[in-house]
């Protein structure tokens, strides 16, 4: 019983983290500039350190673009 609450739990956050990543691919294309217009142009390593951020807190970069 346990078991599958642990399989379960761990495949919701495997399900979080793909969509966060597939979401910061399009975030670095086109939605950092929409949000602050500052990150035009920025170099790949700033791209890398906000890399985390953007995957764990992608629902709410999501509804900002909205």
């Amino acid at each position: 019983m346990i078991e599958s609450a642990v399989d379960i739990l761990l495949g919701v956050m495997t399900m979080y983290l793909i969509a966060g990543v597939l979401f910061s691919i399009y975030f670095y294309v086109k939605g950092a500039s929409k949000i602050d217009e500052g990150t035009d142009g920025t170099p790949w390593h700033f791209k890398l350190i906000i890399f985390p951020g953007v995957v764990l807190l992608w629902p709410a970069l999501f509804i900002k673009l909205l």
